[in-house]
């Protein structure tokens, strides 16, 4: 049956596309058979697409996350990536903020979860040093090359692992520490001219 035939009930005139006519001659059905016979033709398409409905919703729900509920009550934290702050760079911005009680998209909320000693712990504020903030250096993690330059994974004094952010050489400011760090791991690439 071609899909023409299943939506209009009839085939199509093939004599106007400029083939040649059929000689066999098929009498349309009275009309309460014909729109019978077309509810079963749908009915039985709707059956042909149910099983490809539920093969398409399987492998869509493969790549969806986890449902996330919250109850009324629930600190939650929210996402900062669609939010302006006065912090001056967002690589040390906080990746969540809260906790928060108006109603946002259940995709930038987190699950709040209380520090033990009853408090979040708030970062130190920014160091002002020449006009400009800035902050501490607890630790170089990692160095990457970017181009033409060089990032260092920095973990900051007074933040935590989720803060930790790839900066720029440009923007640090200790080349001692830098040089120290490229001293200890000089598998890693460096900007230095190292000599053992």
């Amino acid at each position: 049956m071609s899909p023409f035939y299943a939506v209009t009930g009839q085939d199509a005139n093939i004599e106007q596309l400029g083939t040649a006519p059929s000689h066999v001659v098929i009498p349309n059905p009275p009309e309460a058979g014909r729109i019978k016979q077309q509810f079963d033709q749908v009915f039985q398409h709707q059956k042909h697409l149910e099983p490809a409905q539920k093969r398409y919703k399987s492998n869509a729900d493969r790549r969806r996350t986890e449902e996330i509920s919250f109850d009324i009550g629930d600190e939650v934290l929210v996402s900062t990536k669609n939010v302006r702050t006065e912090r001056p760079s967002k690589n040390l911005e906080y990746k969540y903020m809260g906790p928060i009680h108006p109603v946002f998209h259940i995709s930038l909320l987190e699950r709040y979860i209380e520090a033990e000693d009853g408090e979040r712990g708030k970062p130190p504020p920014p160091l002002k040093l020449n006009y400009e903030e800035g902050f501490v250096i607890e630790e170089i993690l990692n160095a990457r090359r970017r181009g033409r330059g060089f990032e260092y994974l920095i973990a900051w004094e007074g933040f935590g692992p989720e803060d930790r952010t790839w900066e720029p050489r440009t923007s640090l400011n200790d080349d001692v520490m830098l040089r120290s760090w490229h001293q200890s791991y000089p598998e890693n690439p460096s900007p230095f001219a190292l000599r053992n």
